[in-house]
Formats: C-alpha cells, sequence, structure tokens
C-alpha cells in the first residue's frame, strides 16, 4: 500500500512486452518496468535522444536496442486498423508522449502536420552574399545565375565546394 502512495502511476493500465531476459511493462505514462525472473524488478530510465524523442534500451535475445518510447507506448495502447506504420506527435512537441497526443499515421500525413505545424520550413531563401540578392529557392538563384539546379544544391548542402557567393538564409 505504501509503494502506491508513493508511486500513484503504479494503479495505471500496464501492457506487456516480450523481452528474453524480463519481461517488460509499460503504463499508458510510458514508465516501464522489467519483471525479472529472479525477482529483482526495475523500472528502465529513459533519456532524450539527439533528435528530441523519448527512448528506452531494450533487451531481446540478448540483443540490446533503442526503442522510441512513443512507438512502444503506441503499439501497446492505440488500435491501428488501418496499419499505419509511423507515429504522429499531434501537437508537435517530441516529448508529449500523452496517449491522446498519439497518432498513427502514414509517412506522407505525418510530413503534412510537421509543414502545418510549421515544424519543417517549406523553403529555404538563398541568398548572395556578394550582391544581397535574395531568392525564394534555390531553383530560382539557378535559373537567375545560369547554373545546374543539382549543381547548386550540392554547393548549398557543402557536397562539393562553392565556387559562388549564394548561401542558405532560412525563412522567417
Amino acid at each position: 500500500m505504501y509503494l502506491i502512495h508513493l508511486y500513484p502511476f503504479l494503479l495505471l493500465n500496464w501492457k506487456s512486452l516480450n523481452g528474453s531476459n524480463c519481461k517488460y511493462l509499460i503504463n499508458q505514462n510510458g514508465y516501464l518496468i522489467c519483471l525479472q525472473k529472479k525477482g529483482s524488478n526495475k523500472f528502465l530510465k529513459s533519456r532524450i535522444d539527439r533528435a528530441g524523442y523519448f527512448t528506452v534500451r531494450l533487451n531481446k535475445n540478448g540483443q540490446s536496442s533503442t526503442q522510441f518510447v512513443h512507438r512502444l507506448l503506441a503499439t501497446a495502447f492505440i488500435p491501428n486498423p488501418n496499419n499505419k506504420p509511423f507515429i504522429n506527435h499531434i501537437n508537435g512537441i517530441k516529448t508529449d508522449n500523452r496517449l491522446e497526443n498519439l497518432e498513427w499515421v502514414t509517412h506522407a500525413e505525418n510530413i503534412k502536420y510537421a509543414y502545418e505545424l510549421g515544424l519543417i520550413n517549406k523553403s529555404k531563401y538563398v541568398i548572395d552574399s556578394c550582391t544581397g540578392k535574395t531568392f525564394k529557392s534555390s531553383k530560382e538563384a539557378a535559373l537567375f545565375n545560369n547554373i545546374k539546379h543539382n549543381t547548386l544544391r550540392c554547393y548549398l548542402n557543402g557536397q562539393i565546394k562553392n565556387k559562388t557567393c549564394l548561401k542558405y538564409l532560412m525563412a522567417a
């Protein structure tokens, strides 16, 4: 009874994830427990990866792998009748793993939501740092400067040495 007062999330609905050394349980708030055969159960610590998502390390058949907590939550708690492969954070906040903020989507739907929320810039402006002239896109800059578009994109992305004064200027 004392543990429930300290850890009220223990009362939440738990779903099973299978592992080899232990049985993983996840609750609707994204807490994970490893139920070990020897009886020494432990909570798993999550961390935020470079992309900004909560991740956790799981072991299965002697192999350790990093898993996204939002994917584990969606797999365990959110029906996916259309078999969509991606999970969208509806409000665009990668660390908000509440079930009501997660939904199954296609890749196209995921990209569309990212554009709508402003998480992805639709276009990058290009500036000529020698003249100060700006262009709405790399395609426009390439046409104006009589450069192949793919060549200019390679210059701008640093794939080949930039022989121009053109640089990306992120749209405001």
